[in-house]
């Protein structure tokens, strides 16, 4: 062996006792799994709907260890309660989340958002602020998931399957992981709120005009047909005249169910203003449109809103209009032949449907059809 040699081999040795030589694997190890974090930060901005990004995270976390217990708890965008989604042994599990208990933690991550041990956590709060509803989860982390907004939610880790601490870089993933998913889900809530109506949980009058326009551009370029149609709450005036607008609003709500149930999930249906609905029909031909028209409003009159005690119906008058690639004109245009269409169901005693027709021929048929004393538009 010569002198270069055994230099080598004397700093190869001081290098493994100073630890030097294990950090340096511990470095390693650390890169390779800050990568694969990239790698799936990248994968998770991909996805659109929020239970594919919880799938997505529950996999990744799976791949690493199995948490006996695990719970997604998510603040609904209305601030009404939370969405959980939670699992045992990585299974779903269909057991609620208690929301008070989530209301506990609230106040607490809202002030110190990071990762803590359960350990860690009952040291900092009172004895009865860690409720049995959280205790029951078998909590052994918890991951505050915080964005932009804010706090929007919180994830529960319990023990790991074989018994073994969580380790650091086990821990690291998880907890960046969490916070990728807590943007992701924010974004997707911050779209949601931008393009619904909050009280019905339709799509809004501006998603509906741009979703109408894209679809008469798609039309000029050859699609198949489609078609809107608009319908109005018969006598709502007076209906919240005798029972308060609250019972209007909880009709409101009724209605949007009966549409969401009734339309296909391709179609766009969204509240217009105020009691007036209005549906973007896709691939929907002309002869169609007054049997859909047709199946809402019967939906409709069969629908019964529980308030105070007493059984409410309402009816609802419906006009329809085909979208023509022939006529050249502005989504505005459709708009108003819709409505004429309404006016003329309402004019021949509401609760009925109407569908517009093009041409010198339909405009009479329309005027035949109107009793010789009707001009001003009835009060809707």
């Amino acid at each position: 062996m010569d002198s270069q040699e055994k230099v080598y081999i004397e700093r190869l040795d001081y290098l493994e006792k100073s630890g030097a030589l294990d950090r340096l694997a511990d470095l390693r190890k650390e890169s390779r799994e800050l990568d694969n974090l990239l790698n799936d930060a990248v994968g998770l901005f991909a996805l659109q709907e929020i239970d594919e990004m919880l799938a997505f995270v529950t996999s990744r976390l799976n791949d690493r260890f199995i948490p006996t217990r695990l719970a997604f708890l998510i603040e609904l965008p209305d601030g009404s309660g939370i969405d959980a989604h939670c699992y045992r042994n990585m299974k779903p599990d269909e057991e609620a989340f208690p929301l008070a208990s989530y209301e506990a933690l609230k106040t607490f991550f809202s002030d110190m958002p990071y990762t803590i041990s359960r350990a860690s956590l009952e040291e900092r709060l009172a004895p009865d602020e860690l409720e049995e509803g959280i205790l029951a989860y078998e909590p052994d982390w918890f991951i505050p998931m915080t964005g932009m907004g804010g706090l929007s939610g919180l994830v529960i880790l319990g023990k790991k399957m074989v018994g073994e601490e969580y380790s650091p870089l086990e821990r690291m993933y998880a907890d960046r992981l969490i916070r990728f998913l807590a943007i992701c889900i924010q974004n997707r809530l911050h779209r949601e709120r931008s393009i619904t109506d909050l009280k019905t949980g339709l799509y809004n009058n501006a998603f509906f005009m741009r979703r109408l326009n894209e679809e008469l551009a798609r039309m000029a370029r050859g699609g198949s047909p489609s078609a809107i149609i608009m319908l109005d709450v018969d006598h709502f005036k007076h209906f919240n005249d005798t029972w308060g607008h609250l019972a209007g609003d909880e009709v409101l709500i009724g209605i949007a169910r009966v549409l969401k149930r009734t339309v296909r999930s391709e179609d766009i249906p969204s509240r217009f203003g105020g009691e007036e609905f209005c549906i973007l029909l896709t691939d929907c031909g002309e002869d169609l449109v007054l049997d859909v028209a047709e199946r809402i409003r019967l939906a409709i009159a069969d629908m019964k809103v529980s308030y105070k005690g007493e059984e409410l119906a309402v009816t609802v008058s419906i006009g329809g209009c085909p979208l023509d690639p022939s006529w050249h004109g502005e989504a505005s245009g459709y708009i108003e032949r819709a409505d004429s269409a309404l006016y003329r169901s309402k004019a021949l005693g509401r609760n009925r449907c109407t569908v517009y027709r093009f041409g010198l021929l339909g405009r009479a048929s329309a005027r035949r059809e109107l009793p010789a004393a009707e001009s001003p538009a009835p009060t809707r």
